[in-house]
């Protein structure tokens, strides 16, 4: 799986090459990535419960209870913050530091996935400032480094989730919002969880986030000379979701791969007034 996800970036930067800025030192985590191997915890849910789940409108799994492997992760953290930490950049002695506190034992990288299960961005920022890292660099570093377990788990539940009966703008399977959006071949939208990946069909005119359905207030901008690619809005909340269409390409990349390419759109969205 992380071998074709190396496939699709190199693939991505020869067809866009504005795209290497961002994909290329993600390429560098994904060669990391081949290295750890978590394992599956048995998950076993009785019908009667997914089906009061998904009538009631709640995902298989609360983000903080997802039964992953945090020693894996915690190995894959450490392994990103020791290759980082050799580079060239700007916050390599933060990234050291770092690197120390997770060698010191897993109770620290705990610290840093706890808090971005939990959504908790002010513990997440004191575990960064006590490494002077910035923030932001430490929860994607550790979204990366959960990825595998969360992906582990992801196909192996896929199969307990009527995604088809699931009509609400956040995940069935732990509850996160989209980062992405696609439409299919034959026009269907599907939505991207932003944490494990898990996909969804969504109505086209309706907001994910605030549930409007007014047209008004809903709307799409696309970036010039890139076809394929929309950011639709909302007036109503200011929140926005970069789109791809798939008819456009003979070949679609894994969202995740196409939520860094497409930063430059994330820009765009910011000078318009949405986030």
């Amino acid at each position: 799986m992380t071998q074709d996800l190396i496939q699709h970036i190199d693939r991505l930067i020869r067809q866009r090459p504005a795209s290497e800025t961002s994909l290329a030192p993600f390429r560098e985590l994904a060669l990391l990535m081949t290295q750890v191997h978590p394992h599956a915890k048995p998950v076993k849910i009785e019908n009667g419960v997914r089906d009061i789940k998904q009538r009631e409108g709640f995902p298989l799994f609360s983000k903080e209870d997802l039964p992953l492997d945090f020693d894996a992760a915690s190995d894959l953290l450490k392994r990103f913050l020791k290759h980082l930490g050799t580079t060239d950049r700007d916050d390599s002695k933060g990234l050291r530091k770092a690197l120390e506190k997770a060698e010191a034992g897993n109770e620290w990288s705990r610290k840093v996935f706890d808090a971005i299960l939990r959504q908790d961005m002010k513990r997440l920022s004191q575990v960064a400032e006590g490494v002077d890292l910035d923030t932001q660099v430490l929860l994607f570093l550790g979204q990366v480094a959960l990825r595998p377990s969360i992906h582990l788990l992801r196909d192996a539940l896929t199969g307990d989730i009527d995604k088809n009966g699931w009509d609400y703008g956040y995940c069935p399977l732990c509850g996160s919002q989209p980062d992405m959006a696609y439409f299919t071949k034959t026009g269907k939208r599907y939505l991207h969880c932003e944490l494990c990946g898990e996909e969804w069909p969504f109505p086209r005119i309706k907001c994910p986030f605030c549930n409007t359905q007014d047209q008004e207030k809903l709307g799409y901008f696309e970036a010039e000379e890139e076809e394929g690619f929309r950011v639709y809005f909302c007036r109503e909340c200011l929140r926005y979701l970069k789109t791809i269409d798939q008819k456009v390409f003979e070949e679609v990349a894994p969202m995740e791969l196409e939520n860094l390419a497409t930063i430059h759109l994330d820009l765009l969205a910011n000078e318009h007034g949405f986030k």
